[in-house]
């Protein structure tokens, strides 16, 4: 199976993952008015059964952020099937740029995005660095959650783009105040290198804080918080991988901060009770969010 995957071409491999799934019976999900149609072999479903707030805060954050910017745009980095754009419009109709590069998504996204109506739009690529290129064949987890850490290839057929040159194609989402990045391994890398447009728009970001992907560089968390930080962010509020809000962070406590990065560290070495966090980080001028954000996650 290995040696078959190897020699097919990346489109001919999204049409077979896509086939794949499509043989499994449909899931759907409800999230506020619109009915997603989930991954067949999906786990969503099951988590939200198991843990009520997975999944849940950043619809939340979205209308508060909503109720001080009503023109608000959001821009979804690792869009997956639709699902996360559902969550963001489940209080108002948030135009959303769904930005995904796994080619063995886009016909089910497309569907999805149909679903949620006018003001969403696609872009079918990878985040990254301007110019570097992913070979999908050596990429985890295609199809589902893909993570392109392994993927990173000079001689890669598929091209990453930064989120400034994506933006010149979708210009109505040039002062997005709502940034999403769930990117399994890439999130701290699309953070930095988008650091322009983050201090141009100063944008409510909420991220995958999970280092594990990237062991050879354990301090990539806390250097990404650090560059938010000298960006003008003043507030981080965390939340664990089953949705229930952990606690809310000035940024002047950097050792809480650092503490937090070495829980995760810790549960990695000695046996994981949390994989990850959900980070939702506030630029200092949208402090006075953080009080109505904690009152609706705090479940």
């Amino acid at each position: 199976m290995i040696q078959i995957r190897k020699i097919l071409r990346p489109d001919r491999l999204a049409r077979s993952l896509f086939d794949r799934l499509r043989r499994v019976g449909p899931q759907y999900d409800q999230i506020g008015p619109y009915q997603i149609r989930l991954l067949a072999n999906g786990q969503v479903l099951k988590y939200k059964n198991a843990f009520h707030l997975y999944d849940s805060a950043l619809g939340k954050i979205a209308s508060v952020l909503y109720s001080k910017y009503p023109e608000l745009h959001a821009i979804d980095v690792g869009a997956n099937v639709g699902d996360t754009a559902a969550l963001i419009r489940e209080s108002a109709e948030i135009p959303v740029l769904c930005i995904e590069g796994d080619p063995a998504l886009h016909p089910l996204l497309a569907e999805n995005v149909a679903r949620l109506g006018p003001g969403v739009e696609i872009e079918k690529s990878f985040v990254g660095r301007e110019g570097a290129t992913v070979n999908l064949t050596s990429a985890q987890d295609l199809g589902s959650n893909a993570c392109l850490v392994e993927a990173v290839d000079s001689q890669g057929s598929v091209k990453l783009r930064s989120l400034r040159t994506i933006l010149a194609d979708h210009p109505d989402f040039a002062a997005s105040k709502l940034l999403k990045t769930d990117t399994e391994g890439f999130d701290f890398d699309i953070l930095t290198q988008s650091l322009e447009f983050i201090q141009q728009t100063k944008p409510v970001v909420f991220f995958e804080y999970d280092p594990h992907f990237r062991p050879d560089e354990p301090h990539a968390g806390l250097a990404t918080i650090d560059a938010l930080v000298r960006a003008g962010y003043s507030d981080f509020i965390y939340y664990d991988n089953f949705g229930n809000f952990l606690m809310h962070v000035e940024s002047r406590n950097r050792d809480i901060l650092r503490d937090l990065d070495t829980y995760l560290a810790s549960n990695r070495r000695h046996g994981v009770a949390v994989h990850y966090f959900d980070v939702c980080a506030l630029h200092q001028e949208d402090a006075g969010l953080v009080s109505g954000i904690r009152s609706l996650t705090q479940g």
